[in-house]
């Protein structure tokens, strides 16, 4: 098997490599030298790299993916400096980079892959994860990755499960990125439409903290959540986000009604527009 990075990433070959439970050995020609992983039934047991050895071979080599490599079954590692499973390797090796993006160039952070407003579900992975109690005995998983796996339904946004988890909301982005990535979590496809909507003052008698929402946009959510909509999360252009009560309203329109005293409590003004997305209701909460 050969190929070129870029074209296929890293994670992808461990993986695959891993789900295939292959022995041999992995050559990457990279232009500060070759790389060698050593594989035996899956499980990374060795490698070596720019003079480094061990989990550190591999560390690097993530960190600058280039080259081309190739696969090699039966040749077996003359040494063991790797344990712990191909899985916990890779995911480290993940957040390593996650790391090493957020502290670069002078702390500024790149926007990752995956959305505040990303829908993620459980994958076969994170179901066997969670089946083991707290997953400890596949991957070294941490505290906020736990509470990720545990509250991912496939309904709920990155930010909605941040804020039920006490995760900050583009910390949650970036670890669901991750879980993606290695496998563990998976993208909801089928999403609930964002209506972007414009703050108007109603002059219906709206309860303080409930706001009106046009009743062909809640029906179109609805449909697609299978369930019947009672709360709205209402995203502002700054990143913050405002739980609402929700009222059908006909006739509202591409109009978020609030009443007077809403508006100050939640500090808006008329005619700002937010982001308005379903939540499930309180009593289905994971």
């Amino acid at each position: 098997m050969t190929g070129t990075l870029g074209l296929f990433s890293l994670v992808d070959l461990f993986q695959l490599l891993a789900s295939a439970r292959r022995s041999g050995r992995l050559s990457v020609d990279h232009p500060k030298g070759v790389a060698r992983v050593y594989f035996e039934k899956g499980d990374v047991v060795h490698a070596e790299f720019a003079g480094a050895k061990g989990e550190q071979a591999v560390y690097d080599l993530f960190a600058d993916e280039r080259g081309t490599f190739e696969f090699r079954l039966g040749m077996p590692a003359l040494e063991t400096s790797i344990s712990g499973g191909t899985e916990n390797l890779v995911l480290e090796a993940v957040r390593r980079l996650d790391e090493a993006r957020r502290g670069s160039a002078g702390g500024s952070e790149t926007q990752p892959a995956v959305s505040r407003d990303a829908v993620p579900l459980r994958s076969t992975v994170a179901e066997r994860i969670l089946a083991t109690g707290s997953g400890s005995a596949d991957l070294a998983l941490t505290p906020n990755e736990l509470k990720l796996i545990e509250e991912a339904d496939g309904v709920r946004t990155v930010t909605r499960i941040a804020l039920h988890a006490g995760i900050d909301p583009d910390e949650a982005a970036v670890i669901a990125e991750r879980l993606v990535r290695t496998g563990v979590l998976k993208l909801n496809t089928r999403r609930v439409r964002t209506a972007r909507l414009v703050t108007r003052l109603t002059r219906l008698p709206l309860e303080p903290g409930v706001v009106g929402v046009d009743q062909t946009i809640v029906s179109a959510w609805e449909k697609a959540l299978e369930i019947d909509v009672e709360e709205v999360a209402c995203r502002r252009d700054d990143g913050t986000v405002l739980l609402f009560s929700l009222q059908v309203l006909s006739g509202a329109g591409p109009f978020l009604e609030l009443s007077r005293d809403t508006l100050v409590r939640a500090n808006l003004v008329a005619n700002e527009a937010l982001l308005v997305r379903p939540l499930r209701p309180a009593g289905e909460e994971a």
